[in-house]
């Protein structure tokens, strides 16, 4: 009988945890809801637990801009442990989709964040990323790059 109630017991825990994660195949749903938990906005409140289960759903079906928000939520530690690693993983796989402030996060994680962490081809790899959101013109990687080096790289 205890072998039933314990059977029972993990069950009905997986079943409860299984119903929490969003099931969709429409990268414009699961981003919508990332972005609004994320920031409370369209309805949605200030949720970052449920936006971190939505922002892993949008990122999962590939969605540059929910690859950079989920890499946020690791960065802050909002609604999951803060993870530099993950961080910079997710931000360089929506980099490497043109995402022009993933690419300037790249940056910012691998060089600065993580700079004593960071080795030479992942700084290497953040500055060539800097590099191209600035000529893609994006006004925060063209500011980053005067506060960093002064002048242009």
């Amino acid at each position: 009988m205890r072998n039933f109630t314990i059977s029972v017991f993990v069950f009905l825990a997986l079943c409860v945890g299984c119903a929490t994660i969003p099931k969709t195949d429409d990268l414009s749903v699961a981003h919508n809801a990332c972005y609004s938990y994320i920031y409370g906005e369209n309805g949605f409140e200030l949720n970052y637990e449920k936006a971190f289960e939505w922002c892993t759903t949008a990122a999962s079906l590939g969605g540059d801009s929910a690859q950079t928000l989920l890499a946020e939520l690791y960065l802050q530690g909002n609604g999951v442990t803060k993870n530099l690693e993950t961080a910079a993983t997710l931000y360089e796989k929506a980099a490497l989709q043109g995402h022009v402030h993933a690419q300037m996060m790249v940056f910012l994680v691998n060089n600065v964040y993580r700079h004593e962490q960071s080795s030479p081809e992942e700084k290497a790899t953040g500055l060539i990323f800097l590099k191209e959101a600035v000529k893609a013109g994006y006004p925060k990687a063209v500011e980053l790059q005067k506060q960093v080096y002064g002048q242009e790289i």
